[in-house]
């Protein structure tokens, strides 16, 4: 049994995915042009071969988190065929080794691995999703997207549609709108922000996906209601299949239930344009519960949930990884540490008064 892990080009990657497996706009040549726009470059796209016979591909990014430089395949690797555990960590193996000779200063590789492992790590930061909701288009059929859907999912579609005729709301296409026509409606996440407690990009993150993705790629709807924008979702699209990146609505939106109604619109939309599922991009699972509420919602859209590939840390060099996350735990407690003096602090203010 051998394993060959071989260099290709973008063109490549596409003909060897073609007719096999979807390939994730991520792992796309289109991709390029927005992470070139963050300051990016590709480390190097892969094959991956067993005996002869490609089984996996994969394109991998270089990122600094915090000052540590290391790689990122988002929705990669690839599998063809035969994912199996041992044929999991004989890439992971094979990909230790490549970037150890070409760059000895990264220090991680984070992947997708269907299998947990030891050489794999939970994430240093941020979190990911091994679960995730797929509505099925229905080829923009109401009536078949609405059959997909449980009954509750059915039952919320159809009151938010109400609501928003007799609200006077209606969803738009945005796609394609100018950079000043985009600030409005980034101050739609600005809100949501706000209110959910997370920490929003700045908006040019948003707006260069749009704009280096272009229309083929990179889908902007919106709710409209009382002459503004309440609620919007960035969505992207790549072989037939579409994921929900990124969304927003306003207190105003909830009046008309406008973001129930925009998922499924959406979902509709882009079934009339031949693409096949609608993505919601992650819900609750063992390994992620922080995910519940949200699974809560994006549950009404399917009969059940669809299993994915969860993100995993793979060290480069285990010693230097564990260092970092001895050093980010330390950061934690320093915080935490802070946050709850100046907690005291204020009641003793208050006292004082």
């Amino acid at each position: 049994m051998t394993f060959e892990l071989t260099r290709i080009t973008a063109e490549e990657m596409r003909i060897a995915a073609a007719g096999v497996r979807p390939l994730p706009v991520e792992q796309s040549a289109s991709w390029d042009g927005f992470e070139q726009r963050c300051g990016r470059v590709v480390f190097g796209r892969y094959q991956f071969s067993k005996n002869g016979r490609p089984i996996a591909l994969i394109s991998l990014t270089e990122y600094d988190i915090r000052g540590v430089k290391c790689l990122w395949a988002k929705k990669g690797p690839v599998w063809l065929r035969s994912q199996s555990p041992a044929n999991e960590r004989a890439l992971r193996d094979a990909l230790v080794a490549e970037v150890r000779k070409r760059d000895p200063k990264i220090a991680f590789i984070r992947l997708h691995a269907k299998y947990s492992a030891p050489d794999l790590r939970d994430l240093l930061q941020s979190i990911t999703y091994d679960r995730t909701i797929l509505i099925d288009t229905g080829g923009g059929d109401t009536e078949k997207i609405l059959a997909s859907m449980p009954k509750d999912g059915r039952r919320s579609v159809r009151r938010s549609m109400k609501r928003m005729e007799e609200g006077g709301a209606r969803a738009v296409d945005l796609t394609g709108i100018s950079r000043d026509d985009f600030a409005p409606i980034y101050e739609v996440i600005e809100e949501t922000a706000r209110r959910d407690g997370f920490t929003v990009h700045p908006m040019n993150v948003y707006w260069n996906m749009l704009d280096a993705l272009g229309p083929e790629h990179a889908r902007l709807f919106g709710v409209e209601y009382e002459g503004a924008i309440v609620a919007w979702v960035l969505v992207l699209v790549n072989d037939r299949k579409a994921c929900a990146y990124y969304g927003a609505h306003s207190q105003a939106a909830r009046d008309v239930l406008a973001s129930e109604y925009l998922d499924f619109w959406t979902a509709k939309k882009l079934g009339e344009e031949g693409v096949e599922t609608l993505d919601l991009m992650g819900v609750d699972s063992t390994r992620v519960p922080d995910l519940y509420d949200l699974g809560i919602y994006k549950r009404r859209f399917a009969m059940s949930d669809t299993e994915v590939d969860g993100a995993w840390d793979l060290p480069v060099y285990p010693a230097i990884y564990d260092a970092l996350v001895l050093a980010r735990r330390g950061k934690k407690v320093v915080n935490a540490g802070m946050r709850a003096a100046d907690r005291v602090a204020g009641r003793l203010r208050g006292i004082r008064k």
